[in-house]
């Protein structure tokens, strides 16, 4: 959820500064993908017939390693100009008078905030520490990671991390695959996916200090990369045989008097949620689990704005409940399966959100207000449905694992984000436009990202660099895809609700999809923003893309613009149909 607490200010709009040199645009007339495997023409990732499935799975936090805390002193969840009550004590965030201090350490007594940014809410949200073992039932092994899963047969590899972030640009993934080379990984293609949880650094820029300061910090990028790349050299150390269990649950049969509304709704009419919650295993050839994915889309943010400890939020509980089993208070919990839990987020824009969501747990506690309780709560609830998905799940015999990948541009349509990325406060790239001449409807620059197709077994992955409405992926224009006995596809109450009549008829993402197992992995080496079906996309009539048009329609405002769900599209198609 890119979210701002104030309009973008029309001065930035006139800053037409230096711009990125214009990079030429691919105009190869036979349509191949940038890379495949197995088969790809460099021969790195020959095909060897017969060759067994292997898995290696590693976790490396990614803890900021420096940042100060502060107090809140209204407890509003910002860090107001006339609040600076900074603890001045270094990265470590321990003060003379605190257990462990030994002496001051970097920042320490310098008079200087070393803030981290929270992302994912209004701004300025400065964190104040990590989660730990006295807040909620699992606070012990709470943070911030980089999961890898990497997967292995013959030459082909393909290195699938999950990083517990808001975001990750295009720019840095590319980073992250070039220190991979020159660190000497044998791996052919890295993913990279953030699963959106909204308590932890902005990685993005959007939510710094201002609305025109960046809180993008590059030494917190770097350790990142870094991580990222020592979790992908972990799980490439221990990599062995495998065996696969691939199963699917309906999130919606877990409670029947709510059906899905439990833990997730729609806040954009119309309702629409892909009801489908995907799990794999892998299993060494002693029994014992290598790793899991699980795949199911819904934005992290059960804790809201104003928590200020960096947490992975619902994902944490998750990921323990999978690994070591869940924990009630009364009721039985599940057994886990061990292994290290790579959790990808799937379709969560337009919005697939806990927030206003009353959970219900086995005790028959409930949950509504904002709180780790909540959170730990829903991670479990879809934790157990994750181990039920494996439970019912069939042993996949001789899986085979390919793997393709392409790089295309999208036009920036947003004005406002055309100004965010000129003025630096977005820092990537931005292509194919004049820089000598102002921006017009002419003259409009495009940001580089990429869409992958990813087969292992019965399940196909399509990444997604951003945030997908779900009826793009399953349509549900028809009221098939509600899944909650109390929800409406359109809200009563609502105003300027979307024309059904025009919504787009099929085929849609996952209809044109081939696989068993079709999975939808959004925010996938990029975060391009929401993408939204071009019928339903109203922009304000005086002050587009700065304001939201009335309704639900604040979705717009964080989008490249009206075109890149077509372009998604069609860029799906071509890659989804393309064969070796």
């Amino acid at each position: 959820m890119l979210s701002l607490t104030r309009s973008l200010p029309l001065s930035l709009f006139l800053f037409l500064g230096a711009c990125p040199e214009k990079t030429a645009v691919d105009t190869a007339e036979t349509y191949s993908p940038d890379i495949f495997c197995p088969g790809d023409p460099s021969g790195n990732c020959d095909d060897i017939e017969g060759a067994q499935l292997q898995a290696g799975a590693a976790s490396v936090s990614i803890i900021p390693e420096c940042f100060e805390s502060w107090t809140d002193t209204n407890e509003d969840g910002e860090y107001d100009d006339d609040e600076e009550f900074f603890l001045d004590c270094g990265c470590d965030r321990l003060c003379p008078e605190d257990e462990g201090y030994t002496k001051p350490d970097e920042g320490e007594g310098d008079e200087e905030f070393q803030a981290i940014w929270l992302a994912g809410f209004g701004s300025p949200r400065a964190a104040s520490g990590v989660r730990d073992a006295s807040l909620g039932m699992r606070g012990e092994n709470d943070g911030i990671w980089s999961k890898t899963l990497v997967l292995r047969q013959g030459e082909s590899t393909i290195a699938l991390v999950s990083l517990d972030l808001i975001g990750w640009f295009f720019e840095d993934v590319q980073k992250i695959r070039e220190m991979a080379v020159a660190e000497g990984l044998d791996v052919d293609h890295i993913l990279v996916h953030a699963t959106h949880q909204h308590e932890g650094p902005d990685t993005m820029g959007i939510w710094g200090p201002s609305i025109t300061k960046s809180g993008y910090n590059e030494e917190y990028a770097e350790q990142v990369r870094q991580a990222t790349v020592e979790s992908i050299r972990q799980a490439l150390e221990v990599t062995e045989p495998v065996s696969m269990v691939s199963g699917t649950v309906d999130v919606s049969t877990f409670n029947e008097e709510k059906g899905v509304r439990n833990v997730i709704q729609d806040k954009r009419d119309p309702w629409v949620i892909d009801e489908l919650l995907h799990a794999a295993q892998f299993i060494a050839e002693d029994g014992s689990t290598v790793g899991t994915l699980v795949n199911w889309g819904n934005h992290p943010e059960a804790l809201a704005h104003k928590n200020l400890l960096i947490t992975s939020d619902y994902v944490h509980a998750l990921r323990e409940t999978v690994e070591s089993g869940s924990q009630w208070e009364t009721a039985e919990g599940l057994a886990g399966v061990g292994g290290t839990c790579v959790f990808m987020n799937a379709s969560v824009g337009g919005m697939m959100t806990p927030l206003g969501v009353e959970v219900t747990d086995p005790d028959g506690s409930t949950w509504s207000d904002a709180s780790f309780e909540k959170a730990d709560a829903i991670g479990q609830l879809v934790g157990e449905m994750a181990l039920e998905a494996l439970n019912s799940g069939e042993t996949v015999e001789n899986p085979k694992l390919s793997f393709r990948a392409k790089i295309f541009h999208s036009p920036i349509e947003n004005i406002a984000l055309q100004a965010m990325w000129l003025v630096g406060t977005l820092d990537r790239g931005a292509y194919n436009y004049d820089t000598g001449e102002d921006l017009t409807d002419e003259n409009v620059p495009e940001v580089r990202t990429e869409i992958d197709v990813i087969e292992v077994g019965p399940i196909q992955m399509l990444t997604v660099p951003g945030e997908l409405l779900p009826e793009l992926a399953i349509g549900g224009y028809d009221g098939s895809h509600i899944n909650a006995p109390d929800a409406e596809l359109f809200d009563p109450k609502g105003s300027n609700p979307p024309d059904i009549a025009n919504a787009p008829e099929g085929p849609y993402l996952k209809d044109r999809m081939t696989g068993e197992s079709k999975w939808i992995i959004g925010l996938a080496n990029d975060e391009i923003g929401y993408i939204i079906p071009e019928y339903n996309f109203k922009l304000h009539e005086t002050m587009p893309y700065l304001d939201e048009a009335d309704g639900d329609h604040y979705e717009e405002t964080r989008s490249l613009g009206p075109n890149v769900a077509t372009q998604l599209d069609q860029e799906a198609e071509a890659l989804l149909n393309w064969q070796p």
